[in-house]
């Protein structure tokens, strides 16, 4: 007989022997192909990376190419530790700079690498390469030292909201040496552009026999909306050295002759490049789109898979693809029904944790992103439904809707809990009590859309109150007369500054130094020289007398004072006539100028046709307009258009921005009564910290400015001291003199009930700096104060968009500010400075 029981647990074992082999593979490792950009020009140079996650690699290996594509350089290996949803995972980086000869879609075939003992191979990867857009025309003149800058945008047919790479291309000769490149700026009026990274392709080529050392950025851009647009121009500010040809070394590096050139600062600008932006089609749009446009696929995972009703159920979605990912909102799941859901947390799966590193990853990436969200459900269920993403394909041309798979679920039903029982003595049951009648109290659920015919304008406010003014005190003394002279003094300096400052207070100051006498005929023709080039604006001048000043003045210059003819009294007197006639035709335009309005018809113009668009539902178009007016130099600002730029971003569910520009027309507007009802709606539905206001007196002295009550408090000051001694004055008694001392009692009360009040108020009333100074309004979603200026380090708190902060210092892209979450002790900590706006970006002094 032999004894079985040794062999019973057999089975057990070998279960448990399977299920660690499954989770040793499941946790295998990961190799993943890709070229960043994916799409390239001929002789662009890309990055073919090789991510190895979870393993160890053992040998780099030869990388295969395709004939038509070359290798740039040898590989880089970097390392990567990341944690996601509290698992660590550590990654591998391999990467390669290469470059397609030709144009045609290539496919780079998989690579064979050694990881963790074994020989794996990668995905395929495909690449397209299309032919170079043509170089820049070189400018005629100097061509050999004049920089070119030229931009290129990845399609010219594109729809709105959908991300297209953008290149900027730098063209320096060789001649000069560069020593620093400025910010890359692009007009964004139609066109939301990312910002350009520091990091440059660098390549080189020939034009019109002239070598150019090739700078190349790349970023991505967005429309704003549909139309025949244009992209750029843009403009980049250089600094840099001109070498001329007795000053080159040849035995020198080009380097090593830095600082024995001239050195110039120059701003180039590239060409405009037309594109057509098609509207997203209404036809076929789902019910869920957000305005994502790309194209993305979505997985999701849940644990646990086994659990009973009512208890939470973890899940974590993952989108990837390619496209406009800050548009795409947490998918939905689909059907809800019987689902208790929690707010969602979103991060980035795949590449760098920080919105910053994201900024600088290669226009056209593949991104992956997750959320995590947690879910109760409410009866038993067989499994979790799909969760689903719509967004519009630009390369289908059509909306899309992608869907998960549905994940088994094993539920039970929860415990229900016991019933009392019914039986036992019987009891009396007394009849339940009426409910307290109390005040209805107001359900908001839309805002208040009241938008005036005409607006109500900031009028500009003085930079200093009137107790700071010498003037005003001296008008107190005599009230008419120095006033009247305060007046008139003010208006003289007023004109004399208007005269002075800008360009025609630049060409005074010149003109002044050519009348001087005594001065050499070299200091007088370089006066003349200067003076000729500010008045044409670095324009080639057309009267001849001029062009023979500047011939002159080279002539002198160039050749030397002692072979040049000295200038005669004759010849100095008709260079003063013509340079005279042409001083006066530009003080002419600017007077011009300066006396046509500002933007008072362009402001007006703007309102009416955001008023519109915001009556006819066309919500976008009335935050454009109304936020192109609170651009305009100077600044035509108002209550009323902030209000429409809230109205606008509410309806658009921007509530983040809607809280932000409602709080800045409560600064123009304190007692409307629509901006405070809206701002009530928004806190009930965001819950968002607001600094601690100022106290009832300094609330009600906002409602004149301080001016206003400096001006009550002295009228009413003077009323009372003029009854005073008008009390004085008076004789002995008699009836007419008792109705006189009556009448000066009534001007005293008078005098003092104005004066007290308004000289409180005055004094109580918040300076404008005080109210908006270092106060940021947090506009993005799922923003969190970090202990650290670092996403990595703990989150102390949720921020809620609309909330008011403190910014107490500003480090790169992060800011240390503190938030009133209660006043004896407010928290502090760190966020990122692009999750909020300034509460007052304008000038200080311009607030009421």
């Amino acid at each position: 007989m032999f004894d079985l029981k040794p062999f019973s647990s057999m089975p057990r074992l070998f279960v448990f022997v399977c299920l660690l082999l499954s989770t040793i593979i499941s946790h295998g490792a990961t190799l993943r192909a890709y070229v960043e950009p994916a799409t390239a020009q001929t002789n662009q140079v890309v990055t073919y990376v090789i991510t190895i996650t979870n393993g160890t690699l053992q040998s780099i290996p030869q990388l295969r190419l395709p004939a038509q594509i070359g290798m740039n350089s040898g590989h880089q290996l970097s390392q990567r530790i990341e944690i996601v949803n509290g698992q660590r995972a550590m990654s591998i980086r391999v990467a390669w700079q290469i470059a397609g000869n030709e144009p045609g879609e290539f496919v780079i075939p998989p690579q064979e690498l050694m990881v963790d003992g074994q020989m794996q191979k990668t995905n395929e990867v495909k690449f397209t390469v299309t032919e170079a857009a043509a170089s820049p025309a070189a400018p005629a003149g100097d061509e050999m030292s004049t920089p070119l800058f030229q931009i290129e945008v990845g399609k010219t047919e594109i729809y709105q909201g959908e991300v297209v790479p953008i290149s900027a291309s730098l063209y320096i000769p060789r001649r000069v040496n560069l020593r620093r490149i400025g910010l890359i700026d692009v007009n964004k009026t139609d066109f939301a552009v990312a910002r350009f990274p520091q990091q440059s392709d660098q390549t080189e080529t020939v034009i019109n026999g002239i070598g150019y050392i090739v700078y190349t950025f790349r970023s991505v851009l967005s429309p704003l909306h549909a139309g025949d647009l244009k992209v750029g121009p843009a403009s980049v500010e250089l600094l840099y050295e001109v070498m001329d040809e007795r000053q080159r070394m040849p035995a020198l590096p080009f380097g090593m002759a830095m600082g024995m050139g001239e050195t110039k600062k120059n701003t180039v600008r590239s060409q405009e490049v037309k594109v057509r932006v098609l509207p997203l089609p209404e036809e076929g749009k789902p019910a869920g789109f957000t305005g994502a446009v790309g194209d993305f696929g979505i997985q999701a995972t849940a644990t646990p898979t086994s659990l009973a009703v009512g208890d939470p159920l973890a899940a974590e979605v993952f989108v990837d693809g390619t496209g406009n990912f800050d548009a795409i909102e947490a998918p939905v799941l689909t059907p809800a029904d019987g689902w208790r859901a929690y707010p969602a947390r979103r991060y980035n799966v795949d590449g760098p944790q920080d919105p910053n590193q994201i900024a600088l990853l290669p226009p056209g990436a593949p991104r992956r992103i997750g959320y995590s969200m947690v879910f109760v459900p409410e009866k038993v269920h067989a499994a979790l439904p799909p969760f689903e993403l719509s967004f519009f394909s630009p390369t289908q041309k059509k909306y899309v809707t992608v869907r998960s798979s549905p994940i088994p679920l094993n539920m039970k039903p929860g415990t229900a809990p016991a019933a009392e029982s019914s039986g036992g003595a019987a009891s009396v049951v007394e009849p339940p009590k009426p409910p307290a009648v109390v005040q209805p109290k107001p359900e908001l659920n839309d805002i208040i859309v009241r938008v005036p015919e005409q607006p109500r304008w900031l009028a500009p406010v003085p930079a200093s109150p009137l107790l700071a003014s010498q003037r005003f005190w001296a008008a107190q003394a005599v009230p008419v007369a120095i006033l009247v002279l305060a007046t008139l003094v003010a208006w003289l300096r007023k004109r004399h500054a208007r005269l002075t400052q800008g360009r025609r207070g630049e060409l005074q100051m010149l003109w002044r130094g050519l009348e001087e006498s005594g001065i050499p005929d070299s200091t007088f023709l370089q006066r003349a020289a200067h003076f000729i080039q500010r008045v044409m604006d670095g324009k080639a001048p057309r009267d001849e007398k001029v062009r023979q000043i500047l011939s002159r003045y080279e002539t002198s210059n160039f050749t030397g004072a002692a072979s040049a003819a000295p200038l005669s009294a004759a010849e100095r007197r008709s260079m003063l006539t013509t340079l005279r006639g042409l001083f006066q035709a530009a003080a002419v335009l600017v007077l011009l100028a300066l006396a046509a309005p500002l933007h008072a018809e362009d402001a007006a113009s703007l309102y009416k046709q955001a008023r519109e668009a915001m009556q006819s539902g066309e919500f976008t178009k009335a935050q454009y307009f109304a936020e192109r007016i609170t651009r305009l130099e100077p600044p035509a600002l108002s209550a009323d258009v902030f209000a429409i730029i809230g109205h606008a971003r509410y309806r658009q569910e921007d509530l983040g921005r809607a809280a932000l520009w409602y709080q800045r027309a409560a600064l123009l507007a304190p007692g409307d009564p629509e901006i405070r009802q809206n701002l009530r709606l928004l806190d009930e539905k965001l819950r968002f910290f607001t600094l601690p206001g100022a106290g009832l007196l300094a609330t009600c002295s906002l409602c004149l400015t301080k001016n206003t009550w400096i001006m009550l408090a002295a009228g009413g000051g003077w009323l009372a001291l003029i009854a005073l001694a008008a009390r004085i004055l008076i004789g002995q008694k008699s009836p007419l003199n008792d109705s006189r001392r009556l009448w000066s009692h009534i001007a005293f009360v008078a005098g003092v009930v104005v004066a007290v009040p308004s000289a409180a108020f005055a004094t109580a009333r918040p300076e404008p700096n005080a109210r908006v100074r270092d106060v940021s309004v947090v506009t993005a979603k799922e923003t969190n104060l970090y202990a650290a200026a670092t996403v990595t380090s703990a989150a102390n708190l949720e921020l809620p968009p609309g909330s008011q902060v403190r910014v107490l210092e500003k480090r790169g892209a992060w800011s240390y500010i503190e938030v009133p979450t209660s006043e004896e002790e407010p928290t502090r900590g760190w966020v990122e400075a692009s999750v909020m706006q300034p509460l007052w970006p304008w000038d200080e002094k311009l607030l009421p």
